[in-house]
């Protein structure tokens, strides 16, 4: 264990937060090493590894904060992993025999219409969305009046409905309610896949709405193939602490406006306790994707004047980058 003392000053860049749905777009990235303890093919040894597109982290908060922080690190960079495997997000896109079966599923009694670019739409009792790596559900029934279920009940209930309409992925891994509104009567659950763990990226996900007494309101299936890649070599972690005290790796923290207000820059101390590996997309959307692994630091920050201590997490790319040969 060891502690770091430094000082940042973080002047973040236009972007976007993590969970939204619309992808970011990103560009070409560097040449990254495969781990040769496990390589894919016994045949790449000694050749340089394929080019992974840099992963999908946003380059400013919401707020749009700036940072000027005192950070501390209190973490064993030394047991983090040297090494992580990335996947390959495989899309098909759906025939119109293939979009009709999901519509007469989910009873929209309609017939599918072509809307172009491999998508189709069908309303009747309810409306239905069909992309390559989407669907998109809302029921037109009116909400019924009762109680909504607790957390365990909505997931249980959103498992079961993805089950009957033929809509539940095989690798559908494990849920958790990340919503719930009591004025409008709405539960909102998240699934993730069963590998690889800790996906920040809003895809692939599912996401079921549901109303009083476990009624489905409306589903979010931004799914695909996930095929497993290649063994990277991770950066040092070191390395990407530099990043975090430097001021190039993302912040994510929620101060109330009393405090800050959104804009401003952000002064003040923050202690980072845990550090650990996630992953997040990299690629275009609607081209090539994969799941690529990220650091991510997370501690807590008290503000300059504040007695209050507020979560913060900075996230850093993990894979190493060079060109030289692997083996």
């Amino acid at each position: 264990m060891f502690v770091l003392e430094t000082r940042s000053k973080n002047l973040v860049r236009t972007g976007l937060a993590f969970l939204i749905v619309a992808l970011l777009s990103v560009s070409a990235a560097p040449l990254a090493v495969l781990a040769t303890t496990e390589p894919a093919d016994p045949a790449a040894q000694g050749e340089i590894a394929p080019e992974l597109p840099p992963p999908d982290i946003p380059t400013s908060n919401q707020q749009g904060y700036t940072f000027n922080l005192e950070s501390a690190l209190r973490v064993d960079l030394d047991s983090l992993p040297k090494e992580a495997r990335t996947y390959q997000l495989l899309r098909q896109a759906p025939t119109k025999e293939e979009a009709q079966r999901i519509a007469d599923r989910l009873k929209i009694g309609a017939e599918g219409e072509d809307r172009g670019n491999d998508t189709w739409e069908a309303t009747g009792i309810g409306q239905v969305f069909v992309a390559p790596d989407l669907v998109q559900y809302f029921s037109l029934e009116e909400v019924r009046e009762g109680d909504l279920p607790s957390d365990d009940e909505a997931i249980a209930f959103a498992r079961e409905w993805l089950r009957l309409t033929g809509l539940l992925p095989p690798d559908l891994g494990s849920a958790e309610v990340v919503g719930r509104i009591e004025d409008s009567q709405r539960v909102v659950v998240q699934f993730r896949p069963e590998e690889p763990k800790g996906i920040l990226a809003a895809y692939p996900s599912i996401t079921v709405t549901l109303g009083p007494t476990g009624t489905i309101l409306e589903a979010s299936i931004r799914w695909a193939e996930i095929k497993r890649g290649d063994l990277y070599l991770l950066r040092s972690p070191r390395e990407a602490w530099n990043e975090v005290q430097s001021g190039e790796a993302y912040l994510e923290v929620e101060l109330p406006e009393d405090v800050v207000e959104p804009g401003e820059e952000v002064k003040g101390t923050a202690s980072y306790s845990g550090v650990s590996i996630a992953y997040t997309t990299a690629g275009p959307p609607g081209s090539l994707q994969y799941l690529v692994p990220i650091f991510v630091f997370r501690g807590r920050m008290r503000p300059e004047g504040s007695d209050q201590t507020y979560p913060i997490r900075a996230f850093v790319p993990a894979i190493a980058s060079s060109g030289a040969p692997v083996g």
